[in-house]
C-alpha cells in the first residue's frame, strides 16, 4: 500500500507540473537584421520559424515591428504568414533611422492558428520593399541600425495527461 501511494503522489505532482505548462500562452519573438551585414537589402523574404506550437485554446496575435529606412511612403515590409498576406507595414515614419520601432499587431483567429501550425511551424516571412536600404545601419549617426522583429502570441490548449488511464495501469481505481 505505501509503494502505491508513493506512486500515486509521484503521479498527481508529475501531472500538474505537465498540465500547468500546457496550458501556459505561447509568446515567441524572433528578432532579425534585414541587412545581415550587406550594403544593400535586396528583396529576399526573411524566415521567421515559430517551432512546436501548442493547438491554441484562443485568438492570438502577430506583432511586427520595424526600424530602420521606414521613412517614405515606399518603404515597408510585407508580411505573409504560411502563404497568406496580412499585409504591409511602414512607410509612415516621417524620419528615416529612429531608434523607436514602429508596430503594428495583427488579430489572428482560433482557426487560422489552427491551420497554420498544422506541419508543427508557423513560418512568417517580411519581405523588404525595393528602396528600403541599409544606410542606418552603416552610418554612426544612426546609432540604432535597422531590425525586424516578429511576435507570435496566442493562449495554449490545455494538453492533459489523461489520468484516469495511468490511475488504471497503476493499479489504483477500478479495473
Amino acid at each position: 500500500i505505501m509503494k502505491k501511494s508513493i506512486i500515486l503522489i509521484g503521479v498527481l505532482l508529475i501531472s500538474f507540473v505537465l498540465m500547468a505548462s500546457a496550458s501556459a500562452n505561447y509568446t515567441q519573438t524572433i528578432e532579425k537584421d534585414p541587412c545581415d551585414g550587406q550594403s544593400e537589402i535586396h528583396t529576399i523574404p526573411l524566415l521567421y520559424k515559430f517551432t512546436q506550437p501548442p493547438k491554441p485554446a484562443g485568438d492570438g496575435t502577430l506583432t511586427i515591428s520595424i526600424r530602420g529606412d521606414y521613412g517614405g511612403s515606399g518603404e515597408y515590409v510585407i508580411i505573409v504568414v504560411e502563404g497568406t498576406t496580412l499585409g504591409t507595414w511602414g512607410g509612415n515614419s516621417s524620419t528615416d533611422c529612429l531608434c523607436a520601432l514602429q508596430t503594428t499587431t495583427f488579430p489572428i483567429s482560433k482557426e487560422q492558428i489552427s491551420q497554420w501550425r498544422a506541419d508543427g511551424v508557423i513560418e512568417v516571412t517580411l519581405t523588404q520593399s525595393d528602396i528600403v536600404d541599409c544606410f542606418c545601419n552603416r552610418s554612426e549617426s544612426y546609432p540604432c541600425g535597422i531590425k525586424n522583429i516578429v511576435t507570435l502570441d496566442y493562449p495554449g490548449a490545455n494538453n492533459s495527461l489523461p489520468m484516469q488511464q495511468f490511475m488504471k495501469i497503476l493499479g489504483f481505481g477500478q479495473k
